[in-house]
């Protein structure tokens, strides 16, 4: 096959032949081709449930992906254990993120010898989502990149770096499901110190993909019954991990209104305060529960 460049020939540039003196016409043929992104796979995924959960969506979550993806995807379930008091003190969120950026990076490590790619897929939920910024924002963890990441019910500020993250290669794209009828998530800041309602107003940065779905509340994500809709072919979650994203434009896909600022400091101190004063007297029945259910 020749080049168009050279058309219309009359000498075949590879054997030299005249096509005139050997009475040849040369015939013009026309090939059509599409350039375009291809689909990815799943190959690995950890996910980080929320805060004090029993997760049982996780146990669905693994035997859906790996029947209804229908190729092997391991699935990473980091349960942190129980959080009481560890919401209201930063430096107890610095140590949850450095257990799990640990834990992180052994996998790693194993996906590596085993011949998967070195980046995971990331699902993260409430509590979860946050030590997952606090990773990304730790440079004792530089070394992390991650593939595409989505976020649910999330308690990370609407105003967190995620441009950067991206621009400098440690994540390849992020999905933010919020939740219009989640009630947790706007007083997190009130709670939790760095915290926002990113999982209700959503993420500024333009790079982020915001998608509402305007039934769900906090946990609804991971009912049985809306599990299998988002990770099926076809759902959400499946087509933000498989799909090309440049021209990826879900129903429910938002961006923020208005710069978010945080509420007045006088009133997250008061909340902490509050929040404080509540975990000391419940502080025998948290003990207990731990012990129980560790």
């Amino acid at each position: 096959m020749l080049s168009p460049a050279g058309a219309p020939y009359a000498i075949c540039p590879y054997c030299h032949t005249d096509y005139q003196q050997e009475g040849k016409e040369v015939l013009v043929e026309y090939f059509y081709r599409l350039e375009g992104q291809t689909s990815r796979d799943i190959r690995w995924m950890i996910v980080i449930h929320g805060m004090n959960s029993r997760a049982k969506w996780q146990e669905e979550f693994s035997w859906e992906i790996a029947n209804r993806l229908r190729y092997s995807a391991p699935v990473l379930i980091y349960k942190y254990g129980w959080a009481t008091i560890d919401v209201l003190a930063r430096w107890l969120h610095r140590r949850l993120a450095k257990r799990l950026g640990e834990r992180i990076r052994v996998a790693i490590e194993q996906a590596i010898e085993r011949q998967r790619p070195p980046r995971p897929d990331i699902i993260a939920h409430s509590f979860g989502t946050h030590l997952l910024s606090l990773i990304l924002e730790n440079p004792d963890f530089e070394d992390l990149k991650f593939g595409r990441i989505i976020t649910a019910g999330s308690i990370v500020r609407p105003d967190f770096d995620w441009e950067r993250q991206i621009a400098s290669g440690r994540v390849e794209a992020v999905l933010n499901h919020v939740a219009a009828k989640d009630k947790a998530v706007p007083f997190s800041q009130y709670v939790i110190p760095g915290a926002g309602p990113g999982g209700r107003a959503g993420y500024a940065a333009k790079a982020i993909l915001n998608v509402r779905n305007m039934d769900f509340g906090h946990s609804d994500f991971f009912e049985p019954d809306n599990l299998r809709l988002l990770i099926a072919d076809g759902g959400l979650w499946h087509s933000f991990l498989t799909h090309p994203l440049s021209h990826f434009s879900p129903n429910g896909a938002f961006a923020p209104n208005r710069a978010w600022k945080p509420a007045p400091l006088l009133l997250r101190g008061l909340a902490r305060t509050l929040g404080y004063t509540l975990f000391c007297l419940i502080a025998p029945l948290s003990w207990l529960r731990r012990r129980l259910d560790p």
